[in-house]
């Protein structure tokens, strides 16, 4: 901060300065409220961003995406997996392709990620299913889709907010300077793994759950900003690599060929196309399965499918 205030800014500093506020206004976005009070109130990250860039005549990244009215969901579970297959096949009967030129930037990343017959690949929903749903319209195999969410995660550990436990030694890995993968992730993974014997029942899920993968290795695909649930997920199993589709300006350099972009102020668009963030929510975990409710609005319900209908191209 105090080099965004002293020093005459680049375009490229000015970007990172755009960059890191973004990061602030999409953390209070999704909820997080309470970090982004610490922050203002022990360093005011907001008010001297803000101020940063008004000063070199610039505006801050907009929120630019649709925001409708809180979506009603029904009360009925649908098995995560079934119901994924059902929208493949109801989406190749729909005539209506969506026109949000986006997509094309969540297939191009649906491409990079690429296939091996003898890797497994972990999508995290609801922020991966686009390209869950391009991997398996291709007859793809070995694909999971997980939703290990905030709500997954307070269900199984009785903990609000219980992903802050795992983040923080991603945040205290750069305040130590492990800024190479190579020595970010072995600080990480001995924290998390700390963290995670403060929650044993969720430790042997997961674990589980990676126990059942037979191939030798495993990609984790995610929207990205931390990676807080692949390096999670790594910690647990040192099959597990990731890929994500963009990352915080801080962890660039660290994920570097694990990210797709370096483009943050996308991230948000990438998470709330109708399918990923509205079409459904997660109900309940059990029998080693995910079970969600989806959506009652029609209106959700048939732009969700017009987004997919475009992965099924080709």
């Amino acid at each position: 901060m105090e080099k965004y205030e002293r020093d005459q800014l680049s375009d490229a500093d000015i970007y990172e300065a755009k960059q890191l506020l973004k990061v602030l206004d999409d953390l209070a976005d999704e909820g997080y409220t309470n970090l982004n009070d610490c922050m203002e109130e022990d360093f005011s990250c907001l008010t001297r961003l803000r101020e940063v860039l008004h000063k070199n005549g610039v505006a801050p990244f907009p929120i630019d995406y649709e925001r409708l009215a809180d979506t009603v969901y029904s009360k009925e579970e649908y098995e995560l997996e079934e119901l994924l297959g059902q929208l493949l096949s109801e989406a190749g009967k729909v005539g209506s392709v969506s026109a949000n030129p986006f997509l094309e930037e969540i297939y191009k990343y649906s491409e990079w990620i690429r296939y091996d017959e003898d890797t497994a690949y972990v999508f995290l929903m609801r922020d991966a299913l686009l390209p869950y749903i391009y991997f398996r319209s291709k007859n793809r195999d070995n694909l999971y889709p997980w939703l290990i969410s905030r709500k997954f995660l307070r269900e199984i550990t009785e903990i609000d907010d219980m992903d802050d436990d795992i983040r923080i030694p991603l945040y205290g890995a750069l305040e130590k300077g492990h800024v190479s993968y190579d020595r970010y992730f072995p600080f990480c993974r001995e924290e998390i793994l700390e963290a995670l014997d403060e929650y044993p029942e969720l430790k042997k899920i997961l674990s589980d759950m990676l126990g059942t993968i037979k191939q030798n290795r495993i990609v984790v695909i995610e929207s990205g900003y931390m990676g807080t649930i692949p390096m999670m997920l790594a910690a647990l199993d040192s099959r597990v690599d990731f890929r994500l589709f963009t990352t915080a300006p801080f962890l660039y350099d660290t994920y570097q060929d694990k990210i797709f972009c370096r483009r943050y102020e996308d991230i948000r668009k990438f998470e709330t196309m109708y399918s990923q963030d509205l079409f459904m929510q997660y109900s309940s975990w059990r029998d080693g399965k995910f079970y969600v409710n989806i959506t009652t609005d029609d209106i959700v319900r048939e732009r969700s499918l017009a987004e997919i209908k475009m992965f099924l191209k080709g």
